[in-house]
């Protein structure tokens, strides 16, 4: 079951149905939320949903394909793209004439083991995508770089977004909505514990 986030749903479901090209940064500490709301977001939409790791160029390149794949094609899962060039211009391709999500979890992790890659997707948004039905959502825990290495003025990607999203604690009232079984005081000291964030919930 899915609580709360109404107002970021609604404003995602906003951009999603405008129909042009959209950049969406959403960022927030760890365990507060942001893949359960990309992933209600995306349910029943065209979207690969790709959650960087933090490993090497070759790994993330082979993770990023499969999921770009397994989503759009029929193609054998284990079949890479020769680098993300390559993945970008067949993300533009399918969104040139329908409405299509590419979400972008932990980009940070992706950036950091490939340092052009936010340069890459610049040049895309710059000639491309923005003449596409793209979606595009990057995603992140940390704030310091999404704050100034997406967001920032020293960014490739600076000026681009269309959107952002700095992602909060819930708040007492949304807790309660979890915590249905608990008395007041106990609810009290849950909330104090954990910040807001419940302690089942995803990034």
């Amino acid at each position: 079951m899915f609580i709360g986030r109404s107002k970021e749903l609604e404003t995602l479901e906003k951009l999603y149905h405008q129909n042009s090209f959209q950049f969406v940064v959403i960022y927030g500490r760890r365990r507060i939320g942001k893949t359960t709301l990309i992933n209600e977001f995306i349910k029943g939409k065209k979207a690969v949903f790709y959650p960087s790791i933090d490993s090497n160029i070759k790994q993330n390149l082979e993770l990023f394909s499969n999921s770009v794949l397994s989503s759009l094609t029929d193609i054998p899962v284990n079949t890479t793209f020769k680098n993300f060039e390559d993945i970008f211009e067949y993300i533009y391709q399918t969104a040139k004439n329908e409405r299509f999500i590419l979400a972008i979890d932990e980009y940070p992790y992706l950036a950091n083991c490939y340092h052009g890659i936010s340069s890459l997707l610049s040049a895309f948004i710059d000639h491309k995508f923005q003449n596409s039905r793209l979606m595009l959502i990057l995603c992140g825990s940390s704030l310091s770089f999404m704050e100034n290495q997406v967001l920032g003025y020293q960014s490739p990607l600076y000026g681009r977004r269309t959107a952002q999203m700095k992602i909060a604690p819930f708040t007492y009232k949304e807790c309660s909505q979890y915590y249905k079984n608990f008395e007041r005081k106990e609810l009290a000291l849950a909330y104090g514990v954990t910040g807001g964030i419940p302690l089942y919930m995803s990034k």
